[in-house]
């Protein structure tokens, strides 16, 4: 058995106190008052002997794409590794800075500038340091549908939700790597004021305890959140976060006993495609915006409102001309696990649709930045349904064209079978 070799690498990164942060709705000016867990950066660096890739997870809402290219870029050439080779993800915890434009949820003012630049810093320190740690691995991987923890948000019941549970194992000789891949939104704690990874963080610190160490990419969970949102919306607790690590732990445990010996073979393949927008005449914007006030007399409502109006008409000819929108798609293979990462909150039905034609896949949402909202096209026939027709307008302005799921599930599988 041809074994690979494995680093692990990671780094705090809590901001400075008093910096906003984001998520959870428009302008709630939350401020971090306390750490209740460190945020970190981890990186996982794979090396065959002739082929490397770095997989990078941070725990924040998410990175836009400018920023994840600026640091891939930077890593590909201080470490002389192909930009292909590398992917860098976030695990999108509600209750860390603003890393990202998020329109009324989350300002980037002259503090999260600077947190960014320290970041840019972190990330590449743990890259290095995953490097440096390199060891001979022998690496297993493994697939188990767990009771779910998550369900899906639009409709309220359990159906339809990723229930997969994926994990890798690189085996070194004196402690393990876990690479743990589960799809459900990180929202258990609520709107406080403080720092925290929420359950991804738990899950982490509940394998590492062991002595091993973990690192964790969130699935595709656009539309899936923690049952405890079911139960009691926005008032989870540390003990449903102690929980939920408990489940995940034990299914890790048994996962590992019957987890298969991966070979060392090494793809990467990276592409942005473009997605079209759906473009309203100019007119219909203010219509629109008058559309909605009606609905709403909130005085902040009503500042969302304004913002996005100012920015659609200023960009409307460039996005006219032009309606389009860049977004990464990213494949890494290891022997037969195929490793996708797409750039945005994609809907768990992808995952879903993908696993009828391809076994052994793990997927990664929020990875080499976030576009939005990836809904399916079902969800374009809801009349303003959250995700299609809200959402664009916090990430950036216009809604995506409805066919947006026939063009990225047929884009992913003609490379993955042409590529691997």
């Amino acid at each position: 058995m041809k074994k690979l070799m494995a680093g692990y690498g990671e780094k705090i990164i809590n901001p400075p106190l008093g910096i906003e942060l984001t998520g959870y709705g428009f302008y709630l000016e939350r401020k971090a008052n306390y750490i209740n867990d460190d945020l970190k950066v981890r990186s996982l660096s794979i090396y065959n002997g002739k082929e490397r890739c770095i997989l990078i997870s941070c725990d924040l809402i998410g990175l836009d794409i400018n920023f994840s290219d600026k640091i891939r870029n930077e890593i590909s050439k201080e470490f002389n590794l192909p930009f292909s080779n590398i992917m860098i993800s976030s695990t999108h915890t509600h209750t860390g800075p603003t890393t990202m434009k998020l329109r009324g949820c989350g300002e980037i003012g002259e503090m999260e500038k600077e947190y960014l630049l320290k970041l840019n810093s972190f990330i590449k320190e743990s890259v290095k340091n995953a490097l440096n740690s390199e060891k001979e691995s022998e690496f297993f991987a493994g697939f188990e549908t767990i009771e779910p923890i998550g369900f899906n948000r639009r409709n309220g019941t359990f159906f339809p939700v990723d229930p997969l549970l994926k994990v890798g194992i690189f085996k070194r000789d004196k402690e393990k790597i876990y690479l743990i891949n589960y799809a459900c939104h990180p929202v258990i704690l609520g709107k406080g004021n403080f720092i925290s990874a929420d359950w991804p963080g738990g899950v982490i610190r509940k394998i590492e305890k062991d002595g091993n160490y973990c690192i964790f990419f969130q699935g595709f969970c656009g539309d899936i959140d923690p049952v405890t949102n079911k139960n009691r919306w926005g008032k989870g607790t540390k003990e449903d976060i102690e929980l939920y690590a408990e489940i995940i732990k034990n299914r890790v445990s048994k996962i590992e006993k019957y987890a298969f010996f991966v070979d060392s073979d090494i793809k990467c393949f990276y592409e942005k495609i473009l997605l079209p927008l759906k473009i309203p005449k100019k007119e219909e914007i203010k219509l629109e915006k008058e559309k909605l006030l009606k609905k709403n007399d909130n005085p902040e409502w009503k500042k969302f409102l304004d913002d996005w109006e100012k920015e659609a008409i200023e960009k409307y000819d460039e996005l006219r001309n032009n309606p389009y929108i860049e977004f990464p798609i990213h494949f890494i293979s290891i022997g037969e696990l195929k490793f996708i990462g797409l750039a945005g909150e994609i809907f768990c039905e992808y995952d879903l649709n993908l696993r009828k034609d391809f076994q052994n896949l793990f997927t990664f949402g929020y990875t080499d930045g976030v576009i939005g909202y990836i809904p399916t096209k079902d969800a374009y026939k809801i009349e303003n349904d959250y995700a299609c027709y809200l959402a664009p307008k916090i990430f950036s302005i216009f809604p995506f064209s409805s066919d947006i799921e026939d063009i990225i599930l047929e884009k992913l599988k003609e490379k993955v079978v042409s590529y691997f």
